[in-house]
């Protein structure tokens, strides 16, 4: 049951995102903490559970979004071409919350 309902919110997932992100499935998991995505950040370790995310703070807009048993979903911005005769330059605002954050400011000209 329990992978059941993973397996359905990964495709929930991938349909909602599938014009936002590039997604990536791995495997996150750690035999010390089962049923756990963990998660090494550098300075600390994140310990996810079903459902829960955390922001990467190293990259852009980038987030592990936990489905369970270890397994977690890297998502990150889509590349998305900019109007024509037009070029993206910095993000509007880095520190919103997935996907918010892949909004970037454009320069026409």
């Amino acid at each position: 049951m329990y992978l059941v309902k993973a397996v359905l919110i990964l495709i929930f997932l991938q349909c909602i995102t599938q014009t936002l992100a590039l997604n990536a499935l791995n495997n996150y998991g750690n035999s010390v903490y089962p049923d756990r995505c963990v998660v090494d950040m550098g300075t600390s370790v994140v310990l996810l559970k079903f459902g829960e995310s955390v922001k990467l703070d190293s990259l852009p807009c980038t987030q592990i979004f936990c489905i369970g048993d270890g397994w977690g979903m890297l998502e990150t911005c889509d590349f998305m071409r900019p109007d024509l005769n037009c070029r993206y330059t910095s993000f509007k605002d880095w520190e919103a919350d997935y996907p918010d954050c892949c909004k970037r400011n454009m320069v026409c000209g």
